[in-house]
């Protein structure tokens, strides 16, 4: 009977989260068949079938996480001519929700958390009517039997009651969370800021749009973090686990978007071989499947710098944390009126090991040049 194992994932993965089953034991898989969904620190990928039977054994429950080279599933014989059984899905059918016992006797549907919120508003569920998928109860459900007069079933002595609201980290959080974690621990973080004169690029991009170039400025930024780079090689380099620093020579720029999931880096790879035009169309498309759930693994690694655009959100100053295992990170900001005309602040996140501050002024220095003589980006 063989068993199916996470694979190596490629650029030193070692676990990742079970977002979604697309089986379930019992069902009839086929070769190539995709069975389950993993989320990586890098980006959620789609596991095939690399054999053909019946699911016997499922390791791993949706949320929880399988090292690589941990056993996923195991898959014997197929079923007489891979016949859909009672009570089984085949294919790509999610799995149904698992029956949980209430604790009264009676078996209802319900996940962990809505079990755990159940108890804390003393709601017996096997009298909770679900309104989810086959029955399932949600928070919802709970809340609104809990806020009935009859819903409240706990006999404790009445005392004023203490909510507190528990939010643990899945998924993209988590993932975020660990990356976080793991750069503000080993890299000594500074940070150093610069006011940049807008007004040269406003009309510049200006003049781009009446030939019919319409750009945003992440391009700008991107080219001109390009540019500096190459005056400053030790900004453009990632930090080893044995404390060294790999300088690179290539320029794989990682560009911050904003998903409903939380922050993903996605990569312009080859940055200084592009234009303008092509890199405004690049993050266009990468931003749009990066909200879309639907990246490559090779479009979220390998980047050696990073720019995170706040000011398309809002805020005029931010310190960003540097994108482990880089050594630096720009962020830029909201443009303001000011007295001498539209600005806007840059700031830069160093690794404090490789970069001293004298050597990060000077980088948002010539970052602050190109960006008031944007011409100069199409040379």
């Amino acid at each position: 009977m063989p068993t199916f194992k996470l694979p190596d994932i490629g650029e030193g993965v070692q676990e990742g989260e079970i977002v979604k089953w697309n089986v379930r034991q019992g069902d009839t898989v086929h070769k190539d068949d995709i069975i389950v969904e993993i989320m990586t620190d890098k980006v959620t990928v789609q596991i095939p079938s690399p054999f053909e039977g019946q699911v016997t054994k499922i390791y791993y429950k949706e949320g929880e996480i399988a090292k690589v080279g941990s056993s996923l599933l195991d898959i014997g014989e197929a079923s007489a001519a891979g016949q859909k059984e009672p009570g089984q899905t085949v294919g790509k059918e999610k799995a149904a929700p698992t029956v949980q016992d209430s604790g009264e006797g009676t078996s209802v549907l319900a996940p962990p958390a809505v079990r755990k919120l159940a108890r804390e508003k003393g709601v017996d569920l096997s009298k909770v009517k679900g309104s989810g998928p086959s029955g399932r109860i949600t928070a919802k459900d709970v809340e609104s039997f809990a806020s009935q007069p009859e819903g409240n079933t706990s006999t404790a002595v009445s005392k004023p009651v203490v909510e507190r609201r528990v939010m643990e980290l899945k998924g993209l959080r988590r993932l975020i969370s660990e990356k976080m974690t793991k750069s503000k621990r080993n890299i000594p973080h500074y940070a150093v800021a610069e006011e940049v004169m807008m007004q040269e690029l406003l009309d510049f991009k200006e003049k781009l749009k009446i030939q019919g170039i319409n750009l945003s400025f992440t391009p700008f930024f991107v080219k001109a973090c390009v540019a500096a780079l190459k005056e400053f090689p030790y900004l453009n380099a990632r930090s080893q686990e044995d404390g060294s620093f790999e300088l690179l020579d290539y320029y794989n720029i990682g560009i911050a978007v904003d998903t409903p999931e939380g922050l993903t880096v996605v990569v312009v790879k080859g940055a200084d071989k592009k234009t303008l035009t092509e890199i405004s169309s690049e993050i266009e498309d990468l931003a749009k499947r990066a909200r879309e759930g639907k990246l490559k693994l090779d479009e979220v690694k390998d980047s050696t710098f990073t720019v995170t655009n706040v000011g398309s959100i809002g805020g005029i100053f931010s310190t960003p944390i540097i994108n482990y295992p880089e050594v630096a990170i720009l962020g830029v900001h909201r443009i303001m009126d000011g007295q001498q005309g539209k600005s806007m602040f840059i700031t830069l996140s160093a690794d404090h090991r490789l970069i001293d501050g004298a050597m990060a002024a000077r980088f948002i220095t010539r970052v602050k040049r190109y960006l008031e003589a944007p011409a100069t980006l199409l040379v």
